[in-house]
């Protein structure tokens, strides 16, 4: 089954548990040399940290979207909108948690996720977009 094909919360978990595999796998690389448990933990961790930022950000830019698109015409608007307001969301919240937790180097620790975080939203984005002008065009077309 195609990925586009998917309701918005099977879309959000698949992209949900890719969260989990990758950045579980990746902390427990990092971690390795500390011992099996350390590793373990960084990965379990890490891998529950991104599996639920990643699920909720994805339902945010389904609902974003779907909102914006309901008020805004202009494709690339909807597109702007929703990946402006969704990064501002997940960014503000993300610096408040490191800010909140005392961490020394808050830039230097959340700049790798807001790339990472920004790329993702806009190619999500895009994919609703395309969806979309899939979907109205072979309504036209009928």
């Amino acid at each position: 089954m195609s990925f586009s094909k998917l309701n918005p919360l099977q879309r959000s978990l698949v992209s949900a548990f890719s969260a989990l595999f990758a950045y579980a796998v990746w902390a427990y690389m990092m971690n390795s040399e500390h011992g099996f448990p350390a590793a373990i933990k960084a990965a379990a961790v890490q891998g529950g940290y991104s599996f639920l930022l990643t699920f909720v950000m994805t339902l945010l830019i389904e609902a974003l979207y779907r909102y914006v698109s309901a008020v805004v015409e202009t494709e690339n608007i909807k597109i702007a909108l929703t990946w402006t307001i969704t990064c501002s969301i997940i960014y503000t919240g993300s610096w408040w948690v490191n800010v909140i937790a005392g961490t020394p180097e808050v830039f230097d620790t959340v700049i790798l996720g807001y790339v990472v975080g920004g790329i993702y939203t806009l190619a999500y984005v895009l994919g609703l977009s395309a969806k979309e002008r899939i979907k109205s065009g072979f309504t036209q077309a009928s």
